[in-house]
């Protein structure tokens, strides 16, 4: 016990003598992290929007009238691609078309004069797959015609796509640059209170009690800039994401689940980070000992 609060003194210290130093070193993880969580926060947001613009990618298939939409159906449900089927039978394809004839009766009954046919809407499973899907589905006996927005399907893939390879790519840039910014003030910092560290080892203190004290002490200095940046994205949750989720709530699914292991993978990064930082720092200027 004596030794933590000895510990914990010369920490207190030790920040104290090197107050620009440790400002400096919060302010760069803080900023750091905050970058890194808004970036996670808009990923998970855009990953949402492009989840929710795929599931509206379906296959519009035409029956052919003289054969029954059921069984059609039945045959798709058993393909593996299929993820949900919808029939729109011809009288609610003309309940849908009623408002589109408003004050022009006769056009209107014309389109019920006519064979319109019954159509499914296939959802896919992999939408990935459109295409090669779309294509045999013209084979299969009492399907009539197949349609799909193929531009409209493709630019969605490539996005979400584009995303997940970026959206990673970017977050990992983001960690790496955390880590630099620490290591280089923690650095600045040991080479500010090099006599100091110098003086502490000729009075007879170890190395490795040197070195502890500077781990320690950029260990603390991660996890405030960290519960700072903590902060700052729970309020960009509560007042931006959230609002966006109760108007949009069918696009958007922020969880406070989420946010939560959002904001304690930052904390513990800020930690990591300030570690880190602090151990490749010291490698030059302290020796094994």
């Amino acid at each position: 016990m004596n030794i933590l609060i000895y510990s914990l003194r010369d920490v207190r210290e030790g920040i104290k003598r090197n107050a620009a130093a440790a400002i400096a070193t919060i302010l760069l993880v803080f900023i750091s992290l905050s970058i890194s969580g808004s970036f996670l926060l808009m990923k998970t947001g855009l990953d949402n929007v492009t989840n929710f613009l795929s599931s509206q990618v379906k296959i519009k298939i035409f029956v052919d009238p003289s054969v029954n939409t059921q069984e059609v159906a039945q045959i798709l449900k058993t393909k593996g691609f299929t993820q949900n089927i919808t029939i729109e039978t011809k009288e609610e394809t003309l309940n849908n078309l009623r408002q589109f004839f408003q004050g022009k009766s006769y056009l209107f009954d014309s389109f019920k004069d006519s064979q319109l046919p019954d159509t499914i809407l296939l959802d896919l499973k992999d939408k990935s797959e459109i295409d090669t899907v779309a294509e045999g589905l013209k084979s299969i006996k009492g399907i009539t015609d197949v349609i799909y927005a193929q531009t409209y399907a493709h630019t969605i893939l490539s996005w979400s796509s584009k995303i997940n390879r970026y959206g990673l790519i970017v977050l990992a840039l983001m960690i790496t640059c955390s880590f630099l910014t620490v290591h280089v003030a923690v650095h600045l910092g040991l080479y500010q209170r090099q006599k100091e560290v110098q003086v502490k080892l000729l009075l007879g203190a170890k190395v490795s009690h040197v070195r502890n004290q500077i781990l320690f002490e950029g260990f603390l200095l991660g996890l405030i800039g960290s519960i700072f940046a903590s902060f700052t994205i729970f309020l960009l949750y509560e007042y931006v994401l959230y609002q966006l989720q109760v108007k949009f709530y069918y696009i958007f699914t922020f969880s406070i689940q989420n946010m939560n292991l959002i904001m304690l993978t930052l904390i513990a990064c800020g930690g990591a980070i300030g570690l880190l930082g602090s151990y490749f720092a010291t490698r030059k200027m302290l020796k094994n000992g």
